[in-house]
């Protein structure tokens, strides 16, 4: 018989990687909450607000499904202009997405992260390099997600600017 690729065991054995995340929570201070085995949340300060981070571990495919809510409400009523930023914004990422499909309202940066064959040390980092990441583009995004719940015109002006890379020091 032919194994399948899919029957591999992951590196990270018999450890749910959740476990070590809640190590490396505890040694930079962010609150988490474990809501069960396969779920846990936790809260991490950026330089525009506070973001609350999902984590849930499916085993099945040894990869955690990541979230990261952007704390700023995306009503109805400026609901197309918030998809079509989100849109231009994710035609620009390198890693993960954002979509409005936390509740319909909270812009939310999305990405899986597959563990398999991963050993367990470079599980957590990869964590951690996932949650800086998010951050990091929450809050580059974050004055644009405002301005779209606010209706304002300068909406392009500000999603130019925070998209535009700049090559070089000055």
């Amino acid at each position: 018989m032919i194994s399948s690729p899919f029957d591999y065991a992951p590196d990270i054995g018999d450890n749910n990687p959740l476990e070590m995340v809640e190590e490396l929570c505890e040694t930079k201070g962010w609150k988490f909450v474990r809501v069960d085995n396969e779920l846990m949340t936790l809260t991490v300060q950026g330089t525009k607000a506070k973001y609350e981070i999902c984590l849930e571990w499916q085993e099945e495919f040894s990869a955690i499904l990541f979230a990261c809510s952007v704390p700023v409400e995306i009503k109805d009523d400026v609901y197309d202009a918030g998809a079509l930023a989100i849109q231009e914004i994710n035609e620009n990422l390198w890693l993960g997405h954002f979509d409005l499909s936390n509740k319909g309202v909270f812009p939310t940066y999305r990405h899986t992260l597959l563990f398999r064959m991963i050993p367990a040390g470079l599980a957590v980092d990869i964590v951690q390099d996932t949650i800086e990441i998010a951050i990091a583009e929450c809050n580059r995004f974050y004055p644009t997600f405002q301005l779209i719940q606010a209706g304002d015109t300068r909406v392009q002006d500000n999603l130019n600017a925070a998209i535009f890379e700049t090559v070089g020091e000055a």
